[in-house]
């Protein structure tokens, strides 16, 4: 038997697997954390990857605001902003922090707390947050090509300076950051539904780049409308360390920092013994409370795992199922279900912008299985969207061999969230 650790949460529990089985893990060893993050975010603001340098925008008395991402991001903007505040002080500018919240709710005390630190909170420099519905606080500029009306936060277009700051990822819909920032972020309501309708388009979702991916060429467009001077981009390691910084003008920083990330995120399909695994098992992160947030790398494991397979996913959910209750109303993902989906999209009875995240996770389950791992007393809200849900991990194991026999092929992906096939969008 070999061991495996499974991330789940705050803590990792322990699942054992027959050897003759287990013929994948992608447990990667990454890079410690960078040490001198003030220091290399400085390096990375002052030779950007294209553009002027930061020192460049932030004369005296100019207005700069600050992007950041929110509760639903795990960019440690506690250890990135203190540098780039310094250099606006130090240089007389005033700064602003928005909060690029797109659809989502406003972040709490705790959350703020948690995002940017006491320091950053107690500095002295204000702190908005975008309530996209609060349409008297944003300003229509234009359409992009693709017919999408770009209403942005009047704050941002008010700056004289205006850099986002914010990290890479995997996302259901192509990579997170840079012009995400900008189109949901700080866009209106209107203009964040008009952009997610394209999230049914082919190569509008996980790994793919612009031109290939339009609902991302959409967000580009509109994030160059805006007037974006600079974005500053951070990979992390499974331990939300650091360990890479890009910085410069959007969409050349983010292609770096994406290269950057697949370098240590992807994984070779070619290498995987036997074609495509029986059953793939994966974990979930710390900062992942909600299951909207958690259930990711059932869309990431699609495409390791076989039609027919089983995808083990083990969270603790603590925060509940969020915005992947929904979903309930759709399950199981029959063609009627689904048909019913695209009309309630129509309809306005769905709105685009949460269906565009568990829309993914339907449409694996409607030809794999799933089965999820978690607390005893979040077993019913599983019940309630017919998800298969188990308070074992050794239990879901030896479900999931029962179904595929003694000979499963069997992968053990601990971050499946951020896990990738390598070539995507190459």
């Amino acid at each position: 038997m070999t061991t495996v650790y499974i991330p789940y949460g705050n803590k990792k529990i322990p699942l054992e697997i027959p050897e003759k089985n287990l013929v994948l893990s992608a447990d990667f060893p990454f890079p410690e954390g960078i040490q001198d993050i003030q220091g290399r975010v400085l390096e990375a603001l002052e030779n950007p990857v294209a553009g002027p340098a930061f020192s460049s925008y932030s004369g005296k008395g100019k207005k700069v605001v600050i992007l950041t991402d929110n509760f639903a991001r795990l960019t440690p903007a506690d250890k990135l902003l203190p540098i780039i505040l310094r250099k606006i002080k130090e240089a007389g500018g005033k700064a602003e922090i928005l909060v690029a919240s797109g659809a989502l709710r406003e972040m709490n005390e705790a959350e703020l707390n948690r995002k940017f630190g006491e320091a950053v909170l107690a500095s002295g420099v204000p702190v908005y947050q975008s309530v996209c519905r609060n349409r008297w606080e944003f300003e229509f500029i234009g359409e992009t090509s693709l017919g999408t009306p770009v209403n942005v936060h009047r704050k941002f277009l008010e700056a004289d300076f205006r850099i986002a700051v914010t990290m890479t990822q995997a996302t259901l819909w192509g990579y997170g950051g840079g012009g995400s920032m900008i189109l949901p972020g700080v866009c209106s309501y209107e203009t964040i539904e008009w952009n997610h309708r394209l999230c049914t388009g082919r190569y509008s979702g996980l790994g793919y780049e612009p031109p290939q991916n339009i609902l991302r060429q959409d967000i580009e467009e509109a994030m160059q409308m805006a007037g974006l001077h600079m974005s500053l981009l951070v990979v992390l390691n499974p331990g939300m360390q650091i360990i890479n910084v890009e910085a410069g003008e959007t969409i050349a920083a983010h292609r770096k920092s994406v290269k950057a990330y697949d370098r240590y995120y992807t994984f070779d399909l070619s290498q995987l013994p036997q074609g495509q695994l029986d059953i793939g098992i994966s974990g979930s992160f710390p900062g992942d409370r909600f299951f909207a947030h958690s259930c990711w790398p059932i869309a990431n494991l699609n495409f390791f795992v076989k039609e027919g397979g089983t995808i083990i996913l083990a969270t603790p959910a603590e925060g509940g199922l969020a915005h992947f209750a929904y979903a309930k109303d759709y399950m199981p993902p029959t063609r009627d279900k689904m048909q019913k989906l695209y009309e309630d999209f129509f309809y306005s009875k769905q709105p685009f912008w949460h269906g565009c995240l568990w829309r993914p996770i339907l449409k694996v389950l409607a030809k794999k299985n799933a089965i999820v791992v978690t607390e005893k007393d979040r077993l019913p809200l599983f019940a309630e969207v017919q998800i298969p849900a188990v308070s074992s991990a050794d239990e879901a194991l030896i479900m999931a061999m029962d179904r595929h026999g003694k000979e499963a092929t069997v992968g053990f992906f601990p971050y499946g969230k951020w896990i990738l096939p390598k070539g995507l969008h190459s």
